[in-house]
């Protein structure tokens, strides 16, 4: 295992600590084979300490367990040192967050929220694993930060043959302008040259880090946004479907009932034309006994003359 896993950076250290203290707090979980003291100074609000254990320490155990203890009435800050090639906001902000990407755009769908899952929950619990890029990148949230930093010290990452990028990311809203606030800030009305370049190095790193959150952020808008749009359109196409079949149904009802009703046309014709034969028939068989009548009457009273 590459030795900065066991590299442990302690900051907000308190002006009463003494480095003497830290050494026999920090000695109760291995041993130590290298400590280094840094005192407050313009490059830091408050004194830090760089732990080197030796290997076989349990790491995470110490994070765990010493994160955001109380020390003479100061809460301590633990986190492990990233390689000085990582970018600087990497190696000096905390972040939970991991962007996981392949070198190059694919449509690769076996490369999915499931394997980065699979693949990552070694190093901590996350909590949601979501598209920025579609079979490409994926944005991973931890539970805590220490999971990002030992799956970048855990580098190379391989799926099938391509290697993994890893990319440590600080949302815009976790950043805040408090980081800015307090990079910017200053005691006073003086700042000597040193101080002023500490503040803007430390500016960069805020800069970087934004530069680089915003761009994720688009991403993440813009898969959220196609998301949607695709969601969007096959709800449309559903309904359209739908419609069209409802449309369809109704064009056969439509056809059966015209069917039906020109049968129905068809038989009144008929009755119709029958009724007027019928009519036909009953008034000359009316008029036939009408004439019957009338010559039986004839005969009747010429019967009565000869009586």
């Amino acid at each position: 295992m590459d030795r900065n896993h066991y590299n442990l950076y302690v900051s907000n250290i308190s002006d009463r600590t003494t480095e003497a203290s830290l050494i026999k707090y920090f000695s109760q979980f291995g041993k130590i084979e290298c400590f280094t003291f840094l005192i407050k100074c313009y490059r830091r609000h408050t004194s830090a300490a760089m732990i080197t254990y030796a290997r076989q320490t349990d790491m995470n155990y110490i994070i765990q367990h010493s994160q955001c203890v109380e020390f003479d009435n100061q809460t301590l800050f633990l986190r492990r040192t990233l390689p000085m090639e990582r970018p600087a906001f990497e190696r000096f902000m905390s972040s939970n967050e991991l962007l996981v990407s392949l070198p190059s755009l694919s449509k690769d769908q076996q490369f999915n929220d499931v394997t980065i899952r699979m693949h990552f929950s070694q190093y901590g619990s996350i909590v949601f694993c979501r598209a920025v890029i579609p079979s490409t990148t994926y944005l991973i949230d931890f539970v805590n930060s220490n999971s990002v930093d030992c799956a970048i010290l855990d580098e190379p990452h391989f799926y099938n043959d391509k290697q993994l990028i890893l990319r440590k990311y600080v949302s815009i809203n976790r950043l805040g302008l408090r980081q800015t606030n307090r990079t910017l800030s200053f005691q006073g009305n003086m700042m000597s040259r040193s101080n002023l370049r500490e503040r803007i190095r430390r500016l960069n790193h805020v800069i970087e880090a934004i530069e680089f959150g915003r761009k994720v952020e688009i991403r993440l808008t813009k898969c959220m946004y196609e998301e949607k749009k695709v969601k969007l359109n096959k709800k449309q196409d559903e309904e359209i479907n739908s419609l069209r079949e409802k449309s369809n149904d109704l064009n056969s009802t439509i056809k059966k009932l015209n069917k039906s009703n020109d049968s129905l046309k068809l038989l009144f014709e008929q009755s119709r034309r029958r009724k007027a034969q019928l009519i036909r028939l009953y008034k000359d068989k009316l008029q036939q006994e009408q004439k019957r009548i009338k010559e039986l009457k004839e005969a009747i009273d010429l019967l009565k003359l000869f009586e």
